[in-house]
């Protein structure tokens, strides 16, 4: 009996170790994982003052689009009043503007002022940009050719049978303290021959004595 009782007692005990054992062990395990999941804190400080009352952002400047017909009106004028080689019915070939400005020009602005003025006066049948381009892609000259000269727009006059050649060089882009410094010439296809040039020097001289 007592045998039994000494049994019973130890198996007891040996189950209750085993329990406070497997509580202990989940009680470890539970403050790991509680330790591993804890969210790392950083050193980096973010700085959330608020800007300066007066402190004023400055929007970009945009450049002002410089008035073509302001500039080349006068050109135009002067250049056609004082040509004594008009005949009725001539056809012009307005030139692609040859710019030794240094600077990027607005060549689309400058040929529509060109081509208005041009039609204003009622003097000359201006050839279409059309008109041109095609003769100039069939001797081998690009649409917007940057290496723009007499002689090229010469033979392209002389091929779409263009009795004269205005030919417009810029020499200088006009800016808030100065003008604009260019010429203009009315050339005859024919001979090649500058029968009227109107520089920036004459416009300039002639506004002087007014």
């Amino acid at each position: 009996m007592n045998r039994q009782i000494k049994y019973y007692l130890m198996t007891k005990l040996i189950f209750f170790r085993f329990i406070m054992i497997t509580l202990l062990a989940l009680s470890l395990t539970a403050c790991q994982l509680s330790i591993g999941t804890e969210s790392p804190k950083s050193d980096v400080q973010i700085d959330v003052t608020p800007p300066a009352n007066d402190l004023i952002v400055s929007p970009p400047t945009l450049k002002k689009a410089t008035n073509w017909e302001t500039i080349l009106s006068p050109y135009i004028e002067q250049l056609l009043q004082t040509s004594s080689s008009y005949e009725g019915n001539s056809v012009l070939l307005i030139s692609d503007i040859q710019n030794r400005s240094g600077n990027y020009l607005e060549t689309n602005s400058i040929d529509a002022t060109l081509y208005r003025l041009i039609d204003s006066q009622n003097r000359y049948t201006a050839l279409t940009k059309n008109e041109i381009n095609q003769v100039k892609q069939q001797i081998g000259i690009s649409a917007d050719d940057k290496l723009v000269s007499r002689s090229k727009m010469i033979a392209v006059a002389k091929l779409l049978n263009a009795d004269y050649l205005l030919f417009t060089t810029i020499y200088s882009v006009p800016t808030d303290s100065s003008d604009a410094v260019l010429s203009l010439e009315l050339i005859y296809t024919k001979t090649g021959e500058i029968v009227n040039r109107i520089s920036s020097s004459e416009i300039n001289h002639g506004e002087a004595t007014n």
